[in-house]
């Protein structure tokens, strides 16, 4: 007798309002987020940051739509009991969110924690065993579109140089990264969709899914990822173990020889990961070192952590000076702990761990539960009881790859983790035996009373349907013309490239616009118009950081020119999304470098209608506004020391020397910030040795050079200490000095 299982309560009823609109829409939007990309903006991956936001935000505004149309109720006792752990997790972290500084900065990853809740409450309620074939079918088409172009690439790197037209083809020399950005972000990709290839083959014995499945596996293996090949063998371990042993009698019988083999995997997967860190030992002390700060930063607030997304703008404080050899930039380019439990605990501390370890161990006795359901002798087939296992390590082998790596806050495995996430909490707890019924469009035109609306109200639809068609076509007209500005003066000469991102926006728009009208069409409730009023202008806003990125390119593009219209660019870049922290800084820069000292009124580049300023007030509050938002930055606080140090050296110019003497100190405590935080940048201390040395003060400034020859005291690798040692540049400028004070 099978054994009884708790399930989500729904209320009988139809199951939703157009026939798989909601699976078309997630796994469409899952594509688009897989294989877009837009090389003319400042990060070419903000396309995918912009369409996973539009992607939830339709997908949420669809759900709710079905559940107000056919009067759902979810708030059960037993569905909260259900969810407590998540429910939980979310409170906790949006409530530690709120309670540290910072918050304007972090509220990126508000929105994208929010998001990715979101979708993981649609997946829980939506998906069954019936519906997530389907939406796995979108998932492979994507893998094919994008294991694709990884395929050319490896080609263009290993046999053909040059058949790769993409203008960023080389960026990672000899790492493929495909249409998602990035060669570590691509594994973790490839490892999630080559279990659910793995199980559509497992099903089907496709020979076309044996062939994306080799794909998957070569692009695995010329990303380079040390940590996603680890991830694949602990997944196959984790599947074959499962599957040799529990699925089917015939394999029981030869368990042994099954388990010798997926255990020969994981071994050859840590062998490999082996052979190519010793090769590439930087990456592993790079973690290590990564490593060991983020434990300081645990340290320093355990219980509670940081708050959420708070790891990149503080980690700076407890960076290693390793760590900036290593990247050889001047900045805080580390925004992860390259470990997702140990980021977690930075942000939320102990506490928050605990909840979300509590998360993963819901959600792995929900999936041991229901594999014991099915082996109690229920009547569900092998593909259900496939599909599970399945689900299940695709969730795993991401969380395992973020042992070591960095993946799972980029958009594209976010979107895949958010909804694996929720479909394996529908199958493990979702209902068994639920009667679905998947269309029922005729039964609400015949009957919009009893369904979708009263007839009463039936001709204020039609004026709202209406306007509503209207208000659509005017936001259609702006993002169309939005679009245009970006892509005429971006795509100029560049025809291919033209075609394609005009036809691939006009497919979405469309797509979009089409599955809003339709689903308004078929509810007749007045209240589907408002949703979809307010996702549409959601969804709007969510372009808004996509267009920003454009303008940021444009003025980085006018000004290493010296075009006078930079400064323009970056204003439209602040005004459409001002709470883009980095864009100040970079605006700063601009006006530093231009250096116009008569005062005027620009009020094109963000000067008020009332006021004059010279460049270097318009630089000053751009880089203390920066510092509002990203106070640990080194080279924030290097380039206000700098333009402090240029102020002074202006106003003793003029001989105002009491102010000249205020901005030298000013310059000293900003370039002495930025050296406690970043001890490696040698243009830090020639900085500090040029203000010593316009006050005459020659052993100082030999003091400043000296301090770089020697080197940081928390450094012991001879190699980094070496480049101090012999750095000509260094050593010539301590002569000069020597010889300029009669040292």
């Amino acid at each position: 007798m099978a054994k009884k299982s708790k399930v989500l309560q729904i209320d009988k009823g139809q199951d939703n309002i157009s026939s798989g609109m909601l699976i078309r829409w997630i796994g469409l939007y899952g594509i688009f987020i897989a294989v877009s990309l837009f090389i003319f903006t400042q990060d070419s991956a903000e396309v995918k940051i912009t369409l996973f936001f539009i992607a939830v935000i339709g997908a949420f505004a669809l759900w709710l739509n079905n559940l107000i149309c056919l009067g759902r109720n979810i708030f059960t006792i037993r569905n909260l009991t259900l969810f407590l752990p998540f429910i939980l997790y979310f409170i906790f972290a949006a409530g530690n969110f709120f309670a540290h500084p910072y918050i304007t900065a972090r509220l990126g990853a508000l929105f994208q924690f929010s998001a990715c809740s979101c979708l993981f409450v649609i997946a829980a309620f939506y998906f069954d065993y019936k519906k997530t074939p389907k939406l796995f079918s979108y998932i492979l088409a994507a893998a094919w579109i994008v294991c694709s172009y990884g395929l050319l690439q490896i080609a263009d790197r290993y046999i053909i140089s040059g058949i790769d037209i993409l203008s960023w083809t080389g960026f990672f020399h000899e790492r493929i990264f495909s249409t998602i950005a990035n060669p570590n972000f691509l594994a973790d990709f490839c490892v999630f969709t080559f279990f659910i290839a793995l199980g559509s083959f497992l099903n089907s014995r496709s020979k076309s899914t044996l062939i994306l499945m080799f794909l998957i596996l070569l692009n695995i293996i010329f990303t380079l990822s040390k940590g996603a090949w680890l991830a694949l063998g602990a997944g196959v371990f984790i599947f074959g173990i499962i599957y040799f042993n529990f699925f089917s009698e015939n394999y029981k019988q030869k368990h042994f020889k099954y388990n010798l083999i997926i255990a020969g995997i994981l071994v050859c997967a840590v062998l490999a990961a082996g052979i190519f860190t010793a090769k590439r030992k930087q990456s592993v002390d790079f973690r290590l070192s990564t490593w060991r700060s983020s434990f300081e930063m645990v340290q320093a607030t355990p219980a509670f952590g940081m708050g959420l997304g708070s790891f990149k703008y503080i980690y700076t404080a407890y960076k290693r000076p390793e760590i900036f050899y290593m990247e050889g930039l001047h900045n805080a380019e580390t925004q992860h702990a390259e470990n997702y439990p140990l980021e977690q605990t930075c942000e939320h501390g102990l506490l928050g761990l605990g909840i979300w370890l509590l998360v993963l161990f819901w959600q792995a006795a929900g999936f041991l539960k229901k594999l014991k359901y099915f082996e109690a002798g229920s009547k569900e087939n092998r593909k259900d009881k496939l599909l599970l296992l399945v689900c299940f390590c695709a969730c795993a082998v991401i969380y395992i790859h973020n042992l070591v790596d960095i993946s799972i806050y980029f958009v594209s495995t976010a979107y895949f983790l958010a909804l694996s996430n929720g479909i394996l909490f529908a199958l493990n707890f979702g209902p068994l035996d639920q009667e679905n019924i998947t269309n029922i469009k005729s039964v609400c035109l015949k009957t919009p009373d009893k369904i979708c609306g009263t007839k009463k109200f039936y001709p204020y639809f039609k004026i709202c349907f209406t306007v509503f068609i209207f208000l659509l076509v005017v936001l259609v007209f702006v993002f169309f013309r939005d679009f245009k500005e970006m892509c005429i003066p971006a795509l100029k000469g560049k025809i291919h490239f033209f075609i394609l991102f005009w036809f691939s926006f006009l497919l979405i728009v469309s797509y979009t616009v089409i599955t809003f009208i339709k689903e308004a069409f078929f509810s007749r409730r007045l209240i589907t118009l408002i949703i979809f009023c307010i996702a549409s202008g959601l969804m709007y806003l969510a372009f808004l950081p996509f267009r920003a990125g454009f303008y940021t390119a444009a003025a980085i593009g006018l000004s290493e020119r010296g075009n006078p219209a930079a400064p323009v660019y970056y204003q439209k870049a602040i005004k459409t999304a001002p709470l883009s922290v980095g864009l100040y800084q970079f605006s700063a820069i601009t006006f530093q470098n231009r250096g116009e000292k008569i005062k005027t009124n620009h009020p094109q580049e963000g000067d008020n209608a009332d006021s004059v300023y010279n460049d270097y007030e318009r630089a000053l509050w751009r880089y203390k506004k920066s510092l509002s938002f990203i106070p640990n930055a080194p080279l924030i606080h290097y380039n206000l020391g700098s333009l402090y140090h240029d102020m002074a050296k202006e106003a003793a110019a003029k001989q105002d020397f009491k102010t000249a003497e205020e901005n030298y100190k000013l310059a000293q405590q900003a370039l002495k910030k930025s050296l406690l935080l970043d001890p490696v940048f040698d243009n830090t201390y020639y900085q500090l040795a040029n203000i010593a040395l316009a006050h005459k003060d020659y052993r100082r400034a030999a003091n400043w050079v000296q301090l770089y020859i020697d080197g940081p005291e928390e450094v012991s690798n001879p190699l980094y200490i070496a480049k101090h040692r012999n750095d000509t540049k260094a050593l010539l400028n301590l002569k000069n000095i020597k010889l300029l004070g009669g040292l």
